[in-house]
């Protein structure tokens, strides 16, 4: 299961990151479950999280019966990354938004690219195809992340 933040698909004022869409149909492609934490794109392969002021992760957990277990969290956001965690669920981060690499490790992501497009480069070996390879989310906390791809984030 994936749960993808719907802010990565840009807003009224902010433009959706590179390859977000792309991003999405490539996780719905290979059948796995997704979910976005409010409105996405038109006609996206996927279901979506409507309550308002609900912990987005948990409520996207109990919209498919989902468990942490299996899921990975892809947020744009401290505030997203942290919502993640506090459902147990591992993280990946795109550094497209307003807060950085540094800022998103540091609330907790286990990954953090550039954009979107660097994330589906690497997307056989991100945490988005083994979330239960990786291991129980508190291990992260205070670690270096697992990856850092694309841009001026890598190193």
């Amino acid at each position: 299961m994936t749960v993808i933040s719907a802010a990565l698909f840009g807003t009224d004022w902010r433009p959706a990151p590179a390859g977000s869409a792309e991003l999405l149909r490539e996780c719905a492609a290979r059948g796995w479950t997704v979910v976005l934490t409010g409105p996405g794109p038109g006609g996206a392969p996927a279901l979506t999280v409507t309550a308002p002021g609900r912990d987005p992760v948990r409520a996207a957990l109990e919209l498919v019966g989902g468990t942490p277990s299996h899921a990975v969290a892809v947020a744009g956001s401290v505030r997203e990354v942290l919502a993640a965690r506090r459902a147990g669920v591992p993280c990946v981060a795109l550094a497209a938004g307003a807060d950085a690499g540094p800022e998103l490790r540091a609330a907790g992501a286990v990954e953090v690219h550039r954009d979107a497009d660097a994330l589906l480069r690497v997307l056989d070996d991100s945490l988005l195809a083994r979330p239960r390879a990786f291991g129980p989310v508190g291990a992260a906390a205070g670690a270096a992340p697992h990856a850092v791809t694309g841009g001026p984030l890598s190193g």
